[in-house]
């Protein structure tokens, strides 16, 4: 009889703790190396933070998992975290605000209802926040570290960039509403057949100029040269398209490759500037990008900001434990005599203290998983047998045995 898993959730069984373990300490030692510092945020947070920050959309908060909390009178509700960004910035906000800037990063789970079919409700990602850094420099610094990160684990990414600011400024000569822009862009984006309609009749040049330009990918000197051609330019569009101009000029400098995709940007609500689409062999593995109103929003100071996550969930599947050499130490399975147990956990302590892994016998366990079988005699002898060769050998001791293997006893 089987026990069913919470509908979206998922077991992660031996074999996929490795990749899972293997991606997350790259992108570890990767954030350290930049500067950042690790952080951890709580599950639950309060759900406001996410509604007034814009996280949530009125449409979104259907889609997470929340609850009154009925710790207290006034029963505040709160909510699984369904995004890593909000708490770190509440977090800074909290704890860190006196720093001018803050080079942070995370692994955290966050929890939405499944958008469609197979997503997951659980989702594990790795996180860096760079608040406080203002500008092209920081946006690429974050695009770097991305990359580097999937570098080192052996996949070749790819980054499509996008502008908050430039899709705000093109949607503004279709709909005055900032609030309702967003909704705006996703239903262009999904061909929504009414709202085209509407907007054909009421704004067809418009309306055929974002077209052509959601459908045009390039560098930034055509695809700038397309903005130009297709929309007058505003004040706010010149601003915003200046802005991008510069971020994609240092992305050039750095030599950080990329391709524009307005498209990409998808999802913009709390970000204000460039927006970053990370993906490997065609499927989405992270994304991030500039938020440079959010710490204020918090009640924090104003500080700009940027971000990005790598999908967990996601680059497990791109991970060949084959193609890395794994140095495991030697395994030992430590055999002993019924009421000798002490003795037996003393021995696999001794050799867990050299650096080798050391089990105690339970039940009848296949000696070919092990490198060795150590059996403790009755008298007391360490008889020890190599489990590819069936050679033994006996020693009075542990210290012995590691020498012979060449590895280093404790001295203690």
């Amino acid at each position: 009889m089987t026990q069913e898993r919470c509908r979206g959730c998922r077991d992660l069984v031996p074999e996929q703790m490795l990749k899972f373990r293997l991606a997350e300490s790259v992108f570890i030692d990767t954030a350290l190396k930049w500067g950042y510092e690790e952080v951890r945020t709580p599950t639950l947070e309060y759900l406001h933070l996410f509604t007034a920050t814009g996280t949530l959309t009125p449409g979104m908060l259907g889609q997470v998992f929340s609850f009154l909390d009925w710790d207290g009178w006034s029963g505040e509700r709160v909510v699984m975290r369904p995004d890593g960004t909000i708490p770190i910035a509440r977090l800074y906000t909290d704890s860190l605000a006196d720093r001018e800037v803050a080079r942070l990063f995370y692994v955290v789970n966050t929890f939405l209802f499944e958008e469609k079919p197979g997503s997951g409700r659980e989702r594990w990602q790795c996180g860096a926040e760079l608040i406080g850094g203002s500008g092209p420099l920081a946006d690429a610094e974050l695009a770097r570290m991305a990359l580097e990160t999937l570098e080192l684990l052996g996949l070749e990414g790819r980054i499509k960039i996008s502008h908050s600011g430039v899709i705000q400024a093109v949607l503004a000569q279709l709909e005055p509403s900032p609030e309702a822009r967003h909704k705006l862009f996703d239903d262009i984006l999904d061909g929504n057949e009414s709202v085209m309609s509407r907007l054909a009749e009421s704004n067809p040049e418009l309306l055929a100029g974002l077209k052509t330009l959601l459908g045009v990918t390039g560098t930034s000197s055509n695809y700038l040269s397309n903005l130009r051609s297709l929309f007058g330019y505003s004040a706010e569009l010149e601003a915003a398209a200046g802005d991008f101009a510069a971020t994609l000029d240092t992305l050039d400098d750095v030599g950080v490759p990329y391709e524009i995709d307005l498209a990409s940007g998808r999802g913009f609500e709390y970000y204000t500037g460039a927006i970053f689409h990370l993906s490997v062999n065609g499927v989405t593995v992270g994304g991030g990008g500039r938020y440079d109103n959010l710490i204020a929003l918090m009640g924090g100071p104003a500080r700009a900001a940027a971000g990005f996550a790598l999908y967990l969930d996601e680059l497990m599947k791109f991970i060949d434990m084959a193609e890395y050499e794994m140095e495991e130490p030697d395994r030992f399975l430590v055999s002993f005599q019924p009421g000798d147990e002490a003795r037996a956990f003393a021995v696999a302590t001794d050799l867990r203290d050299a650096d080798y892994t050391a089990e105690i016998k339970l039940g009848d366990p296949d000696v070919m998983d092990y490198d060795w079988v150590l059996n403790i005699t009755e008298d007391g002898l360490l008889v020890l047998s190599d489990t590819e060769t069936d050679e033994e050998f006996e020693f009075e001791t542990v210290e012995e045995l590691v020498e012979m293997l060449g590895g280093e006893a404790s001295e203690e």
